[in-house]
């Protein structure tokens, strides 16, 4: 036979492979593939992920736009069909567009989403698309910039299938771990990976985001919100960031520990309330060739506060607050932040050579309380006018306002780019500017209006 005839049989031959006798090494025929179990196949990740994908939803943040119309003209000479658009005024209607499509979880029988604050900044309504391929109407609950994180709420009465939480404290490197989402508009993608890390700090651009858990399950574009589960298919993080290029192999997933709390203010208030403490603290200073100083040293203890009566003084250093150590005063910040009201925060505090353990309870800080905080840490007092007019009423020399240049009588238009007329939208505000740690004002003088950053932590 021809060589050419024996590679046409080979290829034959391989193209048909029912043809072959299935025989078993003892001579008797091997099961069929619908005769074996597949039991065998679903693993503890199919397990888990065929218990929560339907709870697992896309988000399509709109926006509202100005769409312009285009021109109904018909017949004239070549240049009115060239030129005609230039001489005639232009038509709009509004519109929506889609600015940003992400990933939600759903937390509970009642339709809440939880996603991130990124998914849903700029829009102004927002489509969930279920795994079955229905879309359904949401609205926000709430936001919150500082974490990044947003809760929906699907508009219908019909009970959905949720994602119950799991723990994010007792983690461990290397378990494995399974991100869904909606990468690149691929729908309800599955990926797994394990921990790669906890409490992982890293750099995004000018900032530090602190306490994050680091995997290496496949996180992209179109992920953020999604949810991150354990292998018993329990809710341990959301997926949020990714480090680098794409295809690094390095992502980031906001505990549920940390997601939870948040999540409970949103639906609970609408917004986030963050316990006080009254610490003020700064960085040590680290001594040029020496080790890094661990910890913040307190800078001032804010009278009456709950710092205060728990004994703490000017001079202290913290060492870790929870059992998680310090590095900076954004760091401390950071973790006190998210305390809730009435929770006990254990500061371990170093003092004269020796260390000590102290429990502070954080308080509810009153609108009021806010608007003295400013008063000391900015060194503005405000008043309002008749006329609906936030007006700078005095300014304390040496302050961080005083050295800004703001005098009395200057107003105050907006707070973190959000318009105030009344003492009580600057309380507002400014207590969740607190929780950012920056409070910018939109101050104007005359005709001219400039932005001032002042730091309130």
């Amino acid at each position: 036979m021809p060589r050419t005839g024996a590679a046409i049989f080979l290829l034959a031959a391989l193209a048909a492979p029912a043809a072959w006798p299935a025989r078993a090494a003892g001579g008797g025929t091997l099961p069929s593939a619908e005769a074996r179990s597949s039991a065998n196949r679903r693993t503890p990740v199919v397990i888990a992920v065929e218990k929560v994908r339907a709870a697992v939803v896309n988000v399509a943040a709109e926006e509202l736009v100005r769409i312009r119309i285009p021109s109904q003209r018909q017949g004239g000479d070549m240049a009115d069909l060239l030129f005609g658009d230039l001489f005639e005024r232009p038509r709009y209607r509004k519109g929506y567009q889609v600015t940003s499509l992400g990933s939600g979880v759903i937390v509970s029988p009642e339709g809440y989403v939880l996603t991130n604050n990124h998914v849903v900044e700029r829009g102004a309504r927002f489509r969930v698309g279920l795994l079955d391929g229905r879309e359904v109407a949401a609205k926000v609950v709430g936001t919150d910039a500082s974490s990044d994180l947003a809760v929906l709420k699907l508009e219908t009465p019909e009970r959905m299938p949720y994602v119950a939480a799991g723990r994010s404290d007792d983690l461990m490197i290397g378990e494995t771990v399974i991100a869904i989402g909606n990468p690149f508009g691929l729908s309800h993608t599955v990926t797994t990976g394990v921990v790669s890390a906890v409490h992982r700090n890293f750099k995004a651009g000018d900032r530090t985001l602190f306490d994050f858990v680091q995997t290496d399950a496949s996180i992209n574009p179109g992920n953020s919100g999604g949810p991150l589960l354990n292998i018993d298919g329990q809710l341990i993080g959301i997926n949020t960031a990714i480090l680098g290029d794409r295809n690094a192999g390095i992502g980031f997933a906001i505990p549920i520990d940390r997601a939870r709390r948040v999540a409970e203010d949103l639906i609970r208030h609408g917004e986030v309330r963050e316990g006080y403490l009254g610490l003020e603290v700064q960085d040590l200073r680290k001594k040029e060739g020496s080790r890094p100083a661990r910890g913040v040293v307190v800078a001032a203890v804010e009278p009456g506060s709950p710092a205060a009566a728990a004994g703490l003084r000017k001079g202290d250093v913290v060492e870790a607050v929870d059992g998680q150590p310090l590095e900076s005063a954004e760091e401390y910040r950071f973790r006190v932040r998210d305390l809730a009201i009435g929770e006990t925060a254990r500061l371990e505090v170093q003092r004269g050579g020796g260390r000590v353990a102290v429990p502070v309870k954080a308080v509810d800080l009153s609108p009021e309380k806010v608007e003295q905080l400013v008063a000391r840490r900015v060194g503005l007092e405000l008043a309002e006018t008749r006329a609906r007019v936030l007006v700078v009423r005095a300014v304390r020399r040496g302050t961080p306002a005083a050295r800004a240049g703001l005098e009395p009588g200057d107003l105050v238009r907006e707070v973190n780019s959000r318009e105030v007329s009344t003492l009580a939208d600057f309380r507002r505000l400014a207590a969740r500017a607190r929780r950012g740690g920056q409070l910018v004002l939109l101050v104007q003088r005359g005709y001219a209006a400039e932005r001032f950053a002042f730091d309130l932590d």
